[in-house]
């Protein structure tokens, strides 16, 4: 695991800006004080790892268009416009995933 991925990215985008050098370095400072990049990155791997992200793209192709659909109904009260995009939206939605059978448990 590579440490001080956030704080390879902020020394980016300073150099690309004009900054005092003591707000630079009190930022550094704050960076090499915090390992929250890292947590992050360990969670999303380890999120990665036990199928987790998996899951939740399944559900979102196979439930998204029923929520798309429910935004229909509650957006056709306040624009009939956007009521029918939405409802088309969960058509289209429901017509490429007919096939897709969620194997989420």
């Amino acid at each position: 695991m590579k440490k001080g991925k956030l704080k390879e990215t902020v020394n980016k985008l300073l150099a690309k800006t004009t900054i005092d050098e003591k707000v630079k370095a009190k930022l550094d400072d704050l960076l090499d004080k915090t390992d929250i990049d890292d947590k992050i990155i360990d969670a999303w791997k380890e999120a990665e790892e036990s199928g987790l992200l998996d899951k939740i793209k399944c559900y979102i192709e196979c439930y998204g268009g029923y929520l798309l659909a429910v935004g229909a109904g509650c957006l056709f009260g306040v624009n009939f416009w956007w009521g029918l995009i939405f409802l088309v939206a969960s058509g289209i939605w429901a017509w490429k995933t007919r096939k897709q059978k969620c194997k989420v448990r």
